[in-house]
């Protein structure tokens, strides 16, 4: 895991910077890549491959994609103006889809063994076993930042 210690003191707005260069710019582009080649494997791999994978990682990255335009258009312009508790309810909705990510992870965790791919697995698939685990440990990271680190700080200013 990620050392977050410099984002318990640093300022908002630093902290927000942050986020959406090293998160929301790069889950942008791990899901350009994911998706696409997760429909490539299944239609390759069909009587081999979870047919589920393809559809989860299109629709996480769907979700994905509308929470960090809400957070990109909304919470983060508030918490830089400094609203301190009055974001109170954007962050609470953002925590609650932060729960729905979650379960996406756990679910293609199960679905790609925690990401092991078969001995059987072409490079495309290896790739996309890989890919996926990368950015669910980012999005793990990036919804431990917000939540335990960001959005308690914002609450407690």
């Amino acid at each position: 895991m990620t050392d977050f210690t410099v984002w318990e003191t640093a300022p908002f707005g630093a902290t927000v910077d942050h986020i959406l260069q090293r998160y929301h710019n790069v889950h942008r582009a791990q899901f350009e890549e994911l998706v696409p080649l997760a429909q490539k494997v299944a239609q390759v791999h069909a009587d081999t491959f979870p047919a589920e994978i393809a559809g989860l990682l299109a629709d996480m990255r769907d979700e994905l994609l509308m929470h960090m335009m809400k957070e990109e258009r909304m919470l983060f312009p508030m918490i830089n103006q400094g609203v301190g508790r009055g974001a109170a309810m954007p962050i609470s909705v953002m925590m609650h889809e932060h729960e729905e990510h979650d379960r996406a992870i756990a679910r293609l965790k199960e679905l790609t063994d925690n990401f092991q791919a078969p001995e059987v697995a072409c490079g495309s698939w290896t790739r996309l076993y890989a890919l996926a685990k990368e950015m669910a440990d980012d999005l793990n990271d990036h919804i431990h930042l917000e939540n335990d680190i960001l959005f308690a700080r914002v609450l407690d200013s």
